[in-house]
């Protein structure tokens, strides 16, 4: 008893550490069966994800222009080559004001390509006009329906059934026919005026629908293009200058 007491004496700590040591013998031998574990830490949260841009709702429409109903032009040669005069027809004030107000947005700064024309059409009808534009300038058709017409369709043509060909077709729906509007004219070759014929035709509905053209200069080619039939230059890269011999 007195040694033992010697010894504590000597060491006071030593009871206390062979406590804790046995301790921890134990917790280690009861979780992994006396092998130590080896802990990692967490990997961080991923981040968080970002919102989708909102989808464009109204997307710009696309650059093509409108194609022309072909059962327009379908009904129109069908019946052009049992095409009657139309008849004239006063001109309505409400129509020719709605024939100005067209052509200062389809033909602006243009002048007019001879009178207005108006005639009485009946529904699946056509009224033919002749035309002339003159050489190296180009011109835009409007056909205005006045009341009672519900669409209206105009055409430029040459030659003559059996062999009529149309030249251009207004791609609009309604009772308003443009061709060749907004920048867009039909151009006459520089050499020669364009002799050619408009043909509107009433589609559905009937009553009056007046016709006018208009002139102006052909538009001006992009910068850097070439005129037409022009040879292309020569885009070679230079060759080198002959090497002269020293003396």
């Amino acid at each position: 008893m007195r040694r033992a007491l010697a010894l504590i004496e000597l060491h006071p700590f030593g009871p206390a550490r062979r406590l804790l040591a046995a301790s921890l013998a134990l917790a280690v031998s009861a979780c992994g069966g006396g092998r130590t574990e080896v802990l990692h830490p967490s990997p961080p949260p991923p981040p968080a994800s970002s919102p989708a841009p909102d989808a464009q709702r109204n997307p710009p429409p696309p650059r093509d222009a409108p194609e022309p109903d072909p059962e327009a032009s379908r009904l129109f040669l069908s019946r052009a080559a049992q095409q009657r005069p139309a008849a004239s027809a006063p001109v309505p004030r409400v129509t020719a004001l709605a024939l100005a107000n067209t052509a200062r947005g389809e033909a602006g700064g243009m002048a007019p390509l001879g009178d207005v024309v108006s005639l009485a059409i009946a529904e699946g009808e056509s009224g033919a006009i002749p035309a002339r534009i003159p050489a190296g300038e180009c011109a835009v058709f409007i056909a205005q329906g006045g009341l009672g017409v519900i669409e209206v369709d105009l055409f430029v043509t040459k030659g003559a059934p059996p062999a009529l060909e149309i030249v251009a077709q207004d791609a609009d729906r309604g009772p308003v026919a443009v061709i060749g509007g907004r920048g867009a004219c039909l151009s006459a070759p520089a050499a020669a005026p364009l002799v050619v014929e408009l043909h509107a035709q009433v589609r559905r509905g009937a009553g009056v629908v007046l016709v006018q053209g208009f002139r102006g200069a052909r538009p001006a080619a992009p910068p850097g293009a070439a005129p037409s039939g022009a040879t292309p230059p020569n885009t070679a890269p230079p060759s080198a200058p002959p090497r002269v011999p020293p003396r």
